[in-house]
């Protein structure tokens, strides 16, 4: 079995379907396990705890019927997460570049910068007709 099939067949058995999800959401959706299942465990959580409290209700039933409309794009999130972990290893991607050492300064250059340390950084104002000889 080659690689590819190998990552295919690890997709599949990780693979979040949408139709569970909605029906999650429906029978126990008031408890945020459709949440869970997504993937989304501090909203999952959050749900948890409202669902427990009467005034949590008030803020738990609009949340519930927007869920109704997000569920398909979280879903569609963690599978895509699940597929970049599975190609780079890393769910939040390759890591980014580290940056170049800086290249040793030439002797005029490090000069001038000893120069303005030694001066506090303070430029004067030179006369501009020395340019014109």
């Amino acid at each position: 079995m080659n690689e590819d099939m190998h990552k295919q067949m690890v997709f599949e058995a990780n693979r979040k379907s949408v139709g569970i999800a909605y029906l999650l959401w429906l029978f126990l959706g008031a408890f945020g396990v459709h949440r869970f299942y997504a993937g989304s465990t501090k909203t999952g959580i959050a749900q948890l705890l409202l669902a427990i409290s009467i005034v949590g209700w008030l803020v738990l039933i609009p949340w519930l019927l927007a869920d109704l409309v997000l569920i398909p794009g979280l879903i569609r999130d963690r599978n895509m997460e699940t597929i970049s972990l599975l190609t780079h290893g890393d769910p939040a991607g390759p890591a980014p570049p580290q940056p170049k050492a800086q290249a040793k300064l030439d002797p005029k250059r490090e000069a001038m910068l000893e120069d303005l340390r030694a001066t506090g950084y303070r430029k004067e104002r030179r006369d501009s007709s020395h340019l014109y000889r």
